[in-house]
């Protein structure tokens, strides 16, 4: 009887221990096993045995294109909120900011910051015949408001109603106007009151001023 290796199916001499190609025990065998050792075994037809997926295959193929598309719109829509908010802030804030800065002006005694709610500029500002009280004229006010409240005084507000104005009067000049009406509160150490004032704002060339002092 022929010896084959049991371990790679190699023909082994007669008195062969250890096979001279693969180094196994040589072991007495009717037939060469090259076909069950060390080979994968195949269903008829020569194709590969069926092997499970492993377990996160499915996830390596990634997100669809659709998926990404949407995020990536979604990252874009967040981004452009951010840039509208930013420009809002840095270069504007709507005629509330006017009104704010106007009445803080008066509380800081700042006569360039009261100027600057004034001041329209451009073509409007030659023909609407508003000026901008002097400097002098700005302190004597705040002097009266520090003599009534006291020199600690505040200013507060809150929008009541506010109206559009119809722009044909202004020649196509501003942008918008509105006729504002708002409660005003003046606290300090010496007295404090409410009372409404009526002030108009105008948009000229995207700045907002008002179209005169409010004390």
């Amino acid at each position: 009887m022929s010896k084959f290796c049991g371990h790679c199916g190699s023909t082994l001499a007669d008195n062969a221990t250890f096979c001279p190609n693969c180094g196994a025990p040589a072991v007495d065998q009717a037939m060469p096993q090259q076909q069950q050792f060390n080979q994968p075994q195949q269903p008829f037809g020569g194709q590969p045995a069926f092997q499970p997926a492993m377990p996160g295959a499915a996830a390596k193929k990634g997100m669809s294109k659709g998926a990404k598309t949407a995020i990536f719109c979604a990252i874009g829509a967040v981004a452009l909120g951010l840039i509208i908010w930013l420009i809002i802030a840095l270069v504007g804030g709507g005629y509330e900011k006017t009104i704010k800065n106007h009445l803080k002006s008066y509380e800081k005694a700042d006569y360039e910051l009261f100027s600057e709610t004034l001041t329209a500029g451009g073509a409007f500002s030659s023909i609407s015949g508003s000026s901008v009280p002097s400097a002098s004229s700005f302190n004597n006010r705040v002097t009266d408001l520090k003599n009534t409240y006291g020199d600690d005084f505040s200013i507060s507000y809150s929008i009541v109603e506010k109206t559009k104005v119809d722009t044909t009067q202004y020649l196509g000049l501003v942008d918008e106007v509105y006729t504002v009406k708002l409660e005003i509160t003046i606290s300090g150490s010496k007295k404090s009151r409410t009372s409404n004032k009526t002030c108009r704002v105008i948009k000229v060339d995207g700045k907002w001023c008002l179209s005169g002092a409010m004390f």
